[in-house]
């Protein structure tokens, strides 16, 4: 599955003090995957980006994801989606 697009809707705004909340859509050719993303509030969230913080969260439930853990390379990215911070 390869990820052309990610769209992502804030449904609590972010503020280091309450952290923030919102959607992350990954779109594909196949369909969307939706996940429901919550920024921790705190110290180091004010250093955060919370568009990175959002896309991050929603990576690391992909991860959780059995389809994910039997085949690793069940999700990929194409090139230009991800925000230049996650660059390898």
């Amino acid at each position: 599955m390869i990820v052309k697009r990610i769209d992502i809707t804030p449904t609590k705004e972010f503020t280091p003090e309450t952290g923030g909340a919102g959607k992350v859509s990954f779109i594909t050719d196949t369909g969307d995957v939706i996940f429901d993303c919550q920024i921790k509030p705190g110290h180091e969230a004010e250093k955060r980006n919370p568009v990175v913080a959002l896309i991050s969260e929603a990576m690391r439930q992909v991860q959780r994801m059995p389809e994910y853990r039997i085949s690793k390379s069940y999700m990929k990215f194409a090139p230009g989606v991800l925000p230049a911070e996650f660059a390898l």
